[in-house]
């Protein structure tokens, strides 16, 4: 098979480089930049950081996993849209970390959440689904009937531990909605 000539003349060919050339440069400076971005993100919030609770104002599931957080920080208020593995409710509360010098830089906690009132949480008893635990992640299903219905729910852990499907595990479910319950070992009045 013969390969064939292009029908570049010289100056295309060296403008075909140059826009090769440019578009590698401008490529490379955005992972640098991104890459900046996380490290000076990790640095921030390894030393002088606060920790107050942020509430879930919403979420979106196109492309990627993300909630939509609400927290005050000395009576301003931040949103921050973080990546997740899971969908969590309108209305939940979590513990989230934000950095002093810069409030706006924050990472949540969704294995602490926060329950405010437990007057508005009932104590049922739910039965583990699925268990899935990874260096990253330890995500525990349940189901639960509460009002004569039936509630599935994932929720995060710090480790999975001695949890496995089949056991039956006490759980809080908020009375006006039920969709929001957790494991009743996470529970955390403040």
């Amino acid at each position: 098979m013969k390969i064939q000539k292009d029908n570049l003349t010289p100056k295309q060919k060296r403008n075909a480089y140059l826009g090769i050339i440019f578009l590698s440069i401008l490529l490379f400076s955005f992972f640098y930049y991104k890459s900046y971005l996380e490290e000076n993100k990790k640095e921030l919030l390894s030393e002088n950081t606060e920790i107050t609770f942020c509430e879930i104002i919403g979420s979106n599931t196109y492309k990627s996993t993300t909630n939509f957080l609400e927290y005050n920080v000395n009576g301003k208020d931040y949103e921050t849209r973080p990546l997740s593995s899971r969908v969590f409710n309108i209305g939940e509360f979590y513990e989230i970390k934000y950095s002093k010098s810069n409030p706006e830089i924050s990472e949540v906690n969704y294995t602490k959440p926060i329950i405010f009132n437990r007057d508005e949480f009932d104590q049922i008893n739910g039965i583990i689904d699925k268990t899935y635990e990874s260096e990253r992640l330890s995500v525990l299903s349940f189901k639960y009937n509460y009002e004569n219905k039936e509630y599935e729910r994932d929720i995060i852990l710090e480790k999975i531990e001695n949890l496995k499907k089949g056991n039956q595990i006490k759980i809080l479910v908020n009375k006006k909605k039920p969709k929001i319950s957790y494991l009743e070992k996470q529970f955390k009045a403040e």
